[in-house]
């Protein structure tokens, strides 16, 4: 299936601004287009406090929620005008709990594209934590770094790679990207640590796999150099790769919204776009 359609997580900052153009930079190559969409959080009062606000003041509250939102459309559409205005695009906001609502409005696109995510972003005002994006979406989730500055694609990629489940659910989520790329480096890391992706399984089935789908895929092993993370954001620094893909390494149980070591330290420390799934 190709790339259609983008969802840009957007509320007006820089950080949603480097996610916007990128994603454009995206919508141009694949023929896609890209909706903007906020989610403002309902105001919540305690019961006793509740009692005493009177209906005039919710809904002035409520206007000026409306007024704020409206900004942040005009924001929205003045950065697409700017950089890309032949992009299809439209704006979607709505009210809710923003993890969830944004999870669930994500299911109707192909993808999900946000700012960096350090421990949390926060929208209308609260808190979104990435792990309950990315397990409650279904949808691959392309977090852009603070500060990036958008170039010409490389048609370079990377996938950490451990043949675990998660590994292989973002390596599939993402070969609409990958098939595009003209070259792809697989990167494992060797270690004793129980830190580290564990071994290097499979080495000639997936690269084989890759080259069935035309990708001119490599095994790049990386020797572990203090963390598992900062090993492959130190490759990542050097190779820059347009991204990087990634599974939601996890030691939770099934079900668990706790997101491992790896990924947080990734999440917090990236300086290349990062596509993860669950």
């Amino acid at each position: 299936m190709a790339i259609k359609d983008l969802l840009v997580a957007y509320q007006g900052d820089e950080d949603s601004k480097h996610a916007l153009r990128f994603a454009l930079q995206m919508a141009k190559k694949y023929g896609a287009s890209v909706t903007g969409a906020y989610v403002f959080a309902p105001e919540q009062y305690e019961s006793q406090i509740r009692h005493w606000i009177g209906a005039d003041f919710l809904k002035q509250m409520r206007q000026v929620q409306l007024e704020a939102v409206a900004g942040i459309e005009a924001s929205f559409l003045a950065a697409v005008q700017e950089t890309a205005p032949e992009v299809p695009h439209e704006w979607v906001s709505a009210n809710g709990p923003p993890g969830l609502t944004l999870a669930r409005m994500s299911r109707s696109f192909d993808m999900l594209i946000t700012g960096q995510f350090e421990g949390a972003v926060r929208m209308g005002g609260r808190a979104v934590q990435p792990e309950e994006v990315i397990v409650r979406s279904g949808k691959p989730l392309v977090m852009v770094p603070k500060g990036y500055s958008i170039r010409p694609f490389k048609e370079e990629a990377a996938v950490a790679w451990d043949g675990s489940r998660s590994a292989t659910r973002a390596l599939t989520d993402a070969m609409q990207i990958l098939e595009t790329k003209k070259r792809l480096d697989v990167v494992t890391v060797n270690s004793s640590s129980e830190e580290a992706i564990l071994g290097w399984a499979g080495e000639h089935d997936i690269i084989a796999h890759l080259k069935r789908h035309s990708i001119d895929a490599r095994h790049v092993p990386l020797e572990i150099k203090g963390s598992l993370g900062k090993t492959i954001l130190s490759y990542c620094q050097e190779s820059d790769p347009d991204v990087l893909v990634m599974g939601a390494f996890g030691r939770g149980k099934l079900g668990s919204l706790l997101f491992g070591g790896v990924s947080q330290y990734i999440l917090e420390h990236q300086t290349v776009p990062v596509l993860m799934s669950h």
